[in-house]
């Protein structure tokens, strides 16, 4: 299975346009999708993640200490023996991508996609996310909740909404079900809108959160064996990265959705100037390629393979990230002064839009629709 995108010229400086992206199957049919393409996002990432060197070197040891815990010797890890994108078998057939915290990262020749190959088995991965509190600290963080609501939040919202709209003549969506919900920043404007919302979420202190600032009450069951309503709106922020196989989670989504249904991913982007930054020697990672949590890392061809088998085609896709932070951060770390970071921080915002523009952003939100069978 291979994709293209036929892009034109004005993309380098249009934030907004349209695209023709083309599936080409292995038996030979085409599939032609056509796809609203978004670049950059408003974002105080400053303000939002810090310039306190000593608390991002502290948060990056705390991961990396977390990693020789789920991995280190005498830890029971799982061979994973295909692809979890398009299930080419893994091997000889993968290279190596980069390493974080002594954890190799491959590539899938086919698809792209970028994995941990030897992981954590899933128990050890939820019954970390369910107890750790450092792990959910970002999305728990009070101080920064408005800011949190009002620059991350919203802007997804109505980015949901607005293609939804688009596909239904101005009909807005009316019932969610977001997975992973963290502090269940995401449910409380959605309902605020006037939508019904669910929710699901591992992390106990998330939970807690989200029932202390929002008065939401989380479901902690299983959403892959939950029974449930169908709705307009199914939303992953964040998730599919965390997971061993993602592939079920779009088939559930899938079996809940309405026919006229929209699923909504976010899924860190492997090929992105933070990925590069991240590999370099001595990186110190706090985001983004952490093994803890992003045992998956998409590129746009393996994303968008997951999808397409599950029966899902896109509509639309927004790109941004944070990427030039991430390598003022990496500066600023080498050479042991916050001075780079303070400096240089009014830079950020037209640097990440010049990168978001050219694909090289570290995050991709995809909007898909089912597939008429």
């Amino acid at each position: 299975m291979k994709w293209f995108r036929t892009t034109p010229f004005s993309a380098d400086h249009e934030t907004q346009r349209q695209e023709k992206w083309q599936c080409q199957r292995e038996d030979g049919a085409v599939f032609d999708f056509d796809v609203n393409v978004r670049s950059g996002k408003s974002l105080d990432v400053v303000a939002l993640k810090g310039l306190d060197l000593a608390e991002l070197r502290g948060y990056a040891e705390f991961l990396q200490k977390t990693a020789r815990q789920l991995y280190g010797a005498g830890s029971p890890l799982r061979k994973i023996a295909h692809c979890p994108c398009c299930g080419a078998e893994t091997g000889h057939f993968n290279k190596k991508a980069l390493t974080v915290f002594g954890i190799d990262y491959f590539r899938c020749r086919q698809c792209g996609h970028v994995f941990v190959q030897e992981q954590p088995t899933l128990e050890a991965h939820q019954k970390l996310f369910s107890e750790s509190e450092s792990h959910s600290a970002t999305y728990v963080d009070k101080d920064a909740l408005e800011l949190r609501l009002r620059q991350v939040v919203v802007p997804k919202l109505e980015w949901c909404v607005e293609q939804f709209s688009n596909l239904h003549t101005g009909k807005r969506p009316s019932s969610l079900v977001d997975v992973g919900a963290g502090g269940g920043h995401f449910l409380s404007v959605a309902a605020r809108s006037g939508m019904s919302v669910e929710g699901f979420e591992l992390s106990k202190s998330s939970r807690a959160f989200a029932r202390q600032n929002f008065g939401l009450s989380l479901n902690d069951g299983d959403f892959l064996t939950t029974d449930l309503a169908p709705v307009d709106l199914v939303t992953f922020w964040g998730l599919l990265e965390y997971v061993s196989d993602p592939a079920p989670f779009l088939e559930k989504a899938r079996e809940i959705l309405h026919p006229d249904g929209m699923l909504v991913v976010e899924v860190p982007r492997a090929d992105a100037l933070g990925t590069a930054v991240q590999s370099l020697p001595d990186a110190v990672v706090g985001r983004h390629m952490d093994p803890t949590s992003h045992i998956q890392a998409f590129s746009d061809e393996s994303l968008m393979t997951l999808l397409f088998k599950a029966r899902f085609q896109p509509v639309a896709v927004w790109y941004f990230g944070m990427d030039v932070y991430e390598a003022l951060v990496q500066a600023a770390v080498r050479v042991n002064s916050a001075s780079i970071l303070e400096s240089m921080a009014e830079l950020i915002p037209k640097l990440q839009e010049s990168v978001d523009l050219g694909r090289q952003c570290d995050d991709i939100i995809v909007a898909a629709v089912p597939i008429e069978n």
